[in-house]
This record gives C-alpha cells, structure tokens and sequence, in this order.
C-alpha cells in the first residue's frame, strides 16, 4: 500500500517557521516578512483543508486522541489541556492530517467559557460566551473561539512599545492563534516598520 501523498503546506509552514527564526535572529525584516506571509499562507491552507463539513469533534481523553486520525476541528476539554491540545496539533501535522484545534477550561463563576492556547512560551487566554449546547459546540462557535483568541492577543499587546518589541509579542503569540490573519498582517506591518527605521 502506497504512502498517502503529504499536502505541500505542511512543508511550506515547516520552512517559513525555520526562516522566521533565522531572520528574526539576523533581523533580516524583509526575509522575515515573506517567511510570515508564507506560513500565513500554508496555516491558511491547512485551515481550510480541515473544515470538511464534519461536526466539532470533542476531546476530552486520551483513548480519544489514540482514535484521532482525520482532518476536522477538534475541541479539548478538561481534563485534558492546552498542552494536550498543541501536541495533538503537532502530532497531526507530522502525520500530514489537517486539523484545527482549540481547547476549553471548565465555566467561569459567570458562566463564561475560557479558551486557552499556547504559543512560544506563552499562554493565552480569553473568556466568551458558552456554546448553546456544550456537548454539541457548532462550527462557527468554534471558528468564533479562535478569532476571538486572536482579537484578544492583538489588544493586549502594547502599541506604545518599540516595533521590534510589539513584533517578538506577536511571533510568540502567533502561534497561539494560527488561524487568525490579522495578526499575521500587523506582523508584516510591523517588519515593514523596522525596514524604515533601519534604513
């Protein structure tokens, strides 16, 4: 039986990380714009692979994931954690399966529910509305818990700080909220930025 055929984001997203890497580390700002672009680009794809018309399939075990083998969008619950959810994410990718993944705390005293990602050495962290059925989250309460992450990553990052600092907050947030664009274009801006004020 032959080997399936890997979809070619997955090695673009892997090439445009390590390109992110080295030209932050060189401050190249031109090269590191394109290579955020470019993993915009694949995680983008990847994304869209996954939203194949299934229900929001939720994780709350380790026999669970052990069964996990097909693309879709995956919610992880108590008792699992983020951590558990960014492994499965990697685990996946590794395996060329596309998926999108958020993860969920227990309900807040004021009945909210907190989704929590993590990304370079960060935790993020924002509270929005339950789903109307908590055992049946629907696709767009989901797709809503990412953008939401994304939107609040963007507001809690300070606009007062220098380009460079405002740009490392992003690309260790990033990929906290892979899915969320806008945080991608204020990163290219931002590269944009430390292009001028370096010249």
């Amino acid at each position: 039986m032959s080997r399936k055929k890997i979809k070619p984001w997955f090695k673009n997203e892997a090439n445009a990380v390590v390109g992110i890497d080295a030209c932050r580390a060189s401050q190249d700002w031109t090269a590191l714009a394109k290579h955020i672009q470019d993993v915009c680009t694949a995680r983008m794809q990847r994304a869209d692979a996954s939203r194949n018309g299934a229900k929001v399939q939720i994780v709350q075990s380790r026999e669970d994931i052990e069964n996990l083998h097909d693309t879709g969008r995956y919610l992880f619950q108590p008792p699992l954690v983020a951590r558990d959810a960014a492994m499965f994410d990697n685990a996946m990718k590794s395996n060329g399966v596309s998926v999108v993944v958020a993860c969920r705390e227990p309900k807040t005293s004021l009945g909210l529910c907190p989704v929590v990602a993590l990304g370079s050495g960060v935790t993020t962290r924002v509270q929005i509305e339950e789903p109307k059925n908590p055992t049946k989250p629907t696709c767009s309460w989901f797709d809503h818990a990412l953008e939401e992450l994304g939107n609040h990553i963007l507001e809690q990052m300070n606009k007062e700080s220098a380009s460079r600092s405002q740009l490392d907050y992003l690309l260790a947030h990033i990929p906290a909220s892979p899915t969320h664009t806008e945080l991608y274009d204020t990163a290219i801006v931002l590269c944009e930025t430390l292009v001028h004020e370096n010249g």
